[in-house]
């Protein structure tokens, strides 16, 4: 179980956060850096002896009604079962570092229909979703980019977390497809040297996220943690 020192999770939290910040844009190992870290909570809360693949291990392809995706964090069981194979336990990871004006709109409609696509054929599924918002992220003004001022794009940021929670809601009955099951938003700003916005909020939010999902997939999948 959990044996890291008070303090030790955010700091780690922020050394993958420099990480991601460190790579391209547009690599698609970027979010590797935080799928590592999320494998760690994951396996400090008893599922080290299972599969779990993202990060460093590679992404996981997932089937789903209309096509396979790669998932950032995945627990499939039985391994290595070809179609037998069922993803237990999901995590997408979402950064929101560049443009958010014209990002963040389709957020949640990205959210929405990922996760009803592999929810078709694996309703039991445990889905997490972890976005990253930098307060200093800068925005698109004509053929420029421009770091926005002070907490300008607070409003933009309180309604994307509005829409985003009451999507992680899927609880019996309410198992409607395209609803996940819990969601962690990482508020920070690129322009201060402290980088989160509130490091004790920060660590607490995360604890909970992690409990939650291996809590619901215990739940769930019991046979698992035997």
């Amino acid at each position: 179980m959990w044996s890291k020192k008070p303090g030790q999770r955010v700091m780690d939290l922020k050394t993958a956060l420099l990480e991601t910040l460190r790579q391209h844009a547009r690599s698609s190992r970027r979010q590797a850096a935080l799928a590592d870290y999320c494998l760690s909570e994951l396996e400090n809360r008893g599922l080290g002896h299972l599969p779990l693949f993202g990060g460093s291990r590679g992404e996981a392809q997932v089937r789903g009604l209309a096509r396979k995706k790669n998932w950032d964090v995945a627990l499939l069981y039985p391994p290595n079962a070809g179609d037998q194979t069922k993803p237990r336990l999901l995590i997408s990871l979402k950064s929101i570092m560049r443009n958010p004006r014209g990002t963040v709109p389709n957020r949640l409609d990205d959210l929405v229909g990922e996760v009803s696509s592999v929810q078709m054929l694996f309703p039991e599924v445990v889905i997490g979703y972890i976005a990253v918002l930098d307060y200093g992220a800068p925005t698109k003004r004509g053929n420029r980019l421009v770091r926005p001022q002070g907490m300008d794009l607070a409003p933009l940021y309180e309604n994307f977390k509005d829409g985003l929670h009451r999507l992680a809601v899927r609880r019996p009955p309410l198992w409607g497809q395209g609803l996940i099951e819990a969601a962690w938003v990482i508020e920070i700003d690129t322009r201060r040297e402290e980088l989160f916005l509130d490091k004790r909020r920060t660590e607490a939010e995360g604890a909970a996220f992690f409990d939650l999902l291996v809590d619901l997939l215990r739940k769930r999948e019991p046979l698992l943690f035997k």
